[in-house]
């Protein structure tokens, strides 16, 4: 849907801030019309602000004529929430990317919504810190869009996801108004907790402008365990057996048989057909030297009681290769079917295994390939349910029973992804009517003529 601005909010527009910086030419504008869902929205015309009076002043001219205001960082989102779906205009942070502040006494870090992860990541690392949230995406994806989607990773086991780092955002409202969500310190208990509120928002509260991080010093070791495991629920009963040790992993990452068989089709497991296995699973550690010692010595005498072959990675470049099975999965998974439906669903731990056999289940019964992988220290899988566009209906029905499933184990039907267009529908059988109400009423003191972000998260 491709509204039509009225032709004195563009010129306003134009005026503030030049053709460089407001697109509206049709080969521009297809350039946003994507994410990474399987979704296309052509918006209206795209903004890229340098700065957040820049910011404002379009805040205060859409409320005004009540133009929809989509916020993009990367387009990495998998389900459609920084797409126009009623039309409106894409503000895109690309060139609001500035680290404005770093302050290793106060172990913060003060960023514009522009900056990549990854980036960021680099930056502290020359001063010896450590931004921990790492989505898969943290190369290219930005640290608005992580706080948008509340975005977690495979370190969320140990160092939680990006929830537990946001100090304070400063947000700019419809109309053009200025909130600052809390103080520049780690403790703050002055007005109501905003700041969560508007972790995880979407984008349907406000807009981004600022961000202030806390971050915590860089382990001083890492050590990575990729196990090879001969049953295919082994490593979900594996990493019940280290937490009970007291062992806290960074990560531990869990790759299923058909994830396996995907890799295998694409030959990306060239290197390991020397071992038998139906599952892998990643196991990281890290902290200081004779602790992580220790740890690792208690993991290597579990995995030779058990006869379980693997193998370890103990300086930084032979960890990054070993990891790179886990980052080439998503496009290997292509092989098994041309569409997909890549969810990120939650269940206790002790549930994980029982998702996973009713997962197997769900792919007999359909006849489709799902694939399932992910961070199995915190329960969170990610399902991918493939199929080429004649079985649509029929992947459509897995996802719907793969949700009522998730919940009927206690779980959520989004982790870490969000809920963004394509999930706002399902939202429903995870959320009571008031839960949803609630939601509703919080939006309309934020933004009382739903300008933001429309037809995302909040279902009609």
């Amino acid at each position: 849907m491709n509204l039509k601005l009225p032709p004195k909010f563009q010129k306003e527009l134009e005026n503030l801030l030049g053709k460089e910086k407001f697109l509206i030419k049709e080969e521009d504008l297809l350039t946003y019309s994507y994410d990474s869902s399987s979704l296309v929205k052509i918006p209206s015309a795209v903004a890229l602000p340098e700065k957040k009076e820049e910011v404002i002043e379009i805040l205060k001219l859409a409320q005004e004529y009540k133009i929809p205001v989509i916020s993009r960082g990367a387009g990495t989102s998998t389900t459609g929430s920084c797409l126009p779906h009623k039309g409106g205009i894409v503000i895109c942070f690309s060139k609001m990317d500035r680290i404005l502040e770093f302050n290793e006494e106060e172990r913060i870090v003060r960023v514009e919504p522009g900056v990549i992860n990854g980036d960021l990541k680099n930056f502290l690392k020359k001063y010896g810190f450590f931004y921990p949230p790492d989505p898969a995406s943290y190369a290219f994806s930005t640290i608005g869009g992580n706080v948008a989607t509340s975005a977690g990773g495979p370190r969320g086991l140990k160092y939680g996801t990006t929830k537990d780092y946001v100090v304070s955002l400063e947000v700019v409202l419809p109309g053009g108004k200025l909130l600052r969500t809390g103080a520049y310190v780690l403790k703050s208990v002055v007005p109501y907790n905003l700041t969560s509120l508007f972790v995880g928002s979407e984008g349907t509260l406000g807009v981004f402008t600022e961000i202030v991080l806390k971050v915590i010093p860089l382990p001083s070791k890492r050590v990575l365990f990729l196990s090879f495991h001969k049953k295919e629920e082994e490593p979900l009963e594996f990493i019940s057996e280290i937490l009970r040790k007291k062992i806290t992993p960074a990560c531990a990452e869990f790759i299923d048989k058909t994830t396996i068989f995907a890799l295998k089709k694409a030959n990306k497991m060239d290197k390991w057909l020397k071992y038998e296995f139906e599952s892998l699973l990643f196991l990281e550690l890290d902290g200081e030297k004779e602790i992580l010692e220790k740890e690792k010595r208690l993991v290597e005498e579990i995995y030779f009681s058990k006869n379980i072959e693997f193998e370890k990675a103990e300086n930084e470049i032979d960890i990054e290769n070993l990891w790179e099975i886990r980052r080439i999965i998503s496009p290997s998974l292509k092989i098994l079917g041309e569409r997909r439906f890549a969810e990120d669903v939650v269940v206790p731990r002790r549930y994980m295994k029982e998702l996973l056999i009713k997962i197997r289940n769900l792919e007999k019964n359909s006849n489709l390939p799902i694939s399932c992988f992910g961070h199995a220290g915190d329960g969170n899988f990610h399902v991918n349910i493939l199929f080429d566009p004649s079985s649509e209906e029929k992947a459509l029905k897995v996802r719907k029973t793969l949700f009522e499933e998730v919940l009927n184990l206690s779980g959520t039907i989004s982790g870490e992804h969000g809920i963004g267009y394509i999930k706002r529908n399902f939202v429903n059988l995870e959320l009571t009517p008031l839960q949803i109400q609630i939601m509703k009423e919080l939006k309309k003191v934020f933004d009382p003529y739903g300008i933001l972000n429309p037809q995302v998260k909040i279902p009609d």
